[in-house]
């Protein structure tokens, strides 16, 4: 097998759900368990314009990377702004169900 035949094999055993674009996983370096950003501050602090933002966080809460939860207040323009962060887990399946 040639090295390009081998390349190209590893490519394609890549899960979808499993690969992350470069500028996704710029985005996702961002994030650390309890750390909730907007799509404005992932702008900021990543140096990406906000419609290469949108369009990353969008692929990323498709694929259960991130997802939404509450809002924050911007200082600037006194909008709400929804929050990302990573998920949680479910707390449900933390503790068995108790039988009465």
């Amino acid at each position: 097998m040639s090295v390009s035949e081998t390349s190209a094999e590893a490519y394609r055993s890549l899960s979808p759900s499993l690969y992350l674009s470069p500028k996704e996983e710029q985005v996702m370096r961002l994030f650390r368990p309890g750390v909730s950003l907007s799509r404005q501050q992932i702008s900021q602090k990543a140096r990406m314009p906000i419609n290469g933002v949108c369009g990353r966080v969008d692929s990323l809460l498709a694929a259960r990377r991130l997802e939404e939860r509450g809002f924050r207040i911007d200082p600037k323009t006194n909008k709400r702004q929804k929050l990302l962060r990573i998920p949680q887990p479910d707390q449900a399946r933390l503790f068995p169900e108790v039988e009465s």
